[in-house]
């Protein structure tokens, strides 16, 4: 894993979650999202950013946590990934951290095969858990998500 210079933190259910920040395209205030009827379940729906159609992947559901109600307080994580790009449910988007490699615990180090973690940041106030957008997808979700957005967009 290659280290990022930079992670932007979030919360859910109070864990605190960081992702590299040079995958981020910007942060937004919770906005209406629509519902698909034939969306997989970790997909909550779909939004408009500046006339580009999004999904919004429900990052409670896809960590197992519990469900609780979306709240205009809330955020999204606009994630430009090398393949596609989609929002990410949070409770909070908090802040932009540095990291470097001291302080960058692999997940192989820890235990193998956890999956969607790419790592954990040791920073003084606790663990920051480090997500890898890319691989919040299984191959075989990618599919799915690609065959739905090819849908949506028609």
């Amino acid at each position: 894993m290659t280290r990022p210079d930079q992670i932007i933190i979030f919360t859910l259910d109070e864990q605190r979650y960081g992702i590299p920040l040079d995958q981020v395209e910007r942060v937004v205030r919770m906005v209406e999202i629509t519902q698909l009827p034939t969306s997989p379940g970790f997909i909550h729906g779909v939004i408009n950013v500046q006339g580009k159609i999004l999904p919004v992947l429900d990052l409670r559901q896809r960590f197992g946590l519990p469900r609780r109600q979306v709240e205009l307080s809330d955020q999204l994580i606009i994630i430009r990934g090398a393949t596609r790009s989609f929002a990410l449910m949070t409770d909070t988007a908090c802040k932009v951290r540095e990291c470097t490699q001291q302080m960058l615990a692999e997940t192989a180090e820890i235990l193998p095969d956890l999956p969607f973690l790419s790592g954990v940041v040791k920073f003084p106030d606790g663990l920051i858990l480090l997500q890898d957008p890319e691989v919040l997808f299984s191959p075989c979700q990618t599919k799915a998500f690609d065959e739905l957005m090819v849908h949506e967009q028609s």
